[in-house]
């Protein structure tokens, strides 16, 4: 497959992941108004639920915590990336030398080959380990940052392949899925246990108890699905970031020294007592934790962006 096809596949996937992720959550919030209303059969209390003839309150409550949330998150999540290190901004209305320099000049290049109507914000990060990562997706709050140790043991060409890949994440607007992915997910497994224990009294119609039965059941599925989805998610993103880098250099060959050097930095250094913000590990360009093989394997990376040369 060209780079093309790869990036449209995996946004494919990407969107089939949300849409099921939001389907399960509306699931949840009314199985849960079901147990509420101490409804007589599943069939008559969903359709009462869904034409509003009953008002599905915890399905809309969830909806809204959802979405506050979001909002939250959306509006912090440049504080909440860039918590707990020394950090830099680059920036390029000031008088640059040096690393920053060329750094300013890669991204502009990136930019000008992408054709971004916007900047994102760049950022060098104080740390003994080499990573990169991206947040945001608008002119608004998108920014990329990269660990010194990582700037510091990077050419220009595997530096401006790693900024591509970082840069693809925001183009391709996986960072924002990832973010909902995740809080519907806490949202999905909260909204399971209160309708399991929040309305245990009265409520013995046989709608009410079927769907209290499927959502104790639910709260032993829905960590392990919601883990496969985020490990699929994670994984489809990674491979279409780097399809991405080396769709925007027309050139898959510095993506791939990047990618083993960073690897090659974690194999012999142990970082693990080192981060100190957790939210990064999902969103860094390789991840040290690689925790239930979340991220593609570096192998696997390298033998994808070789395919697509």
């Amino acid at each position: 497959m060209s780079f093309d096809q790869i990036i449209a596949s995996n946004q494919r996937k990407s969107l089939l992941v949300l849409l099921t992720y939001g389907a399960t959550f509306v699931c949840i919030g009314l199985l849960v108004d079901l147990v509420r209303i101490n409804a007589p059969s599943l069939g008559a209390g969903l359709a009462r639920l869904l034409s509003f003839q009953i008002m599905p309150t915890i399905t809309l409550i969830m909806l809204a915590l959802a979405l506050g949330i979001i909002f939250f998150c959306i509006n912090n999540s440049q504080a909440i990336m860039l918590s707990g290190n020394e950090y830099k901004l680059i920036d390029p209305s000031q008088v640059l030398r040096g690393k920053e320099r060329m750094l300013s000049e890669i991204l502009e290049e990136l930019l000008r080959a992408s054709n971004t109507p916007f900047r994102p914000k760049l950022y060098v990060m104080d740390a003994p380990f080499m990573n990169a990562f991206a947040s945001g997706w608008d002119a608004n709050n998108s920014l990329i940052a990269l660990t010194t140790t990582l700037i510091d043991n990077l050419n220009r060409e595997e530096l401006k392949a790693v900024m591509a890949h970082e840069l693809s994440h925001i183009l391709h607007g996986d960072i924002r899925l990832t973010m909902c992915v995740g809080i519907l997910s806490n949202i999905m497994l909260l909204g399971a246990n209160v309708g399991v224990w929040a309305f245990l009294g009265g409520r013995n119609e046989g709608g009410a108890r079927m769907a209290r039965m499927i959502l104790l059941i639910l709260q032993l599925v829905l960590p392990i699905f919601s883990l496969l989805l985020q490990m699929y998610l994670s994984r489809t993103r990674e491979f279409m970031a780097d399809s991405g880098a080396a769709h925007i250099m027309r050139n898959s060959t510095p993506m791939i020294s990047a990618l083993q050097k960073i690897s090659g930095n974690y194999a012999s250094h142990d970082f693990s007592q080192v981060e100190s913000n957790p939210t990064r590990f999902a969103s860094y360009i390789f991840n040290p934790a690689e925790l239930f093989n979340t991220h593609p394997s570096i192998e696997q990376r390298i033998a994808l962006l070789q395919r697509g040369c």
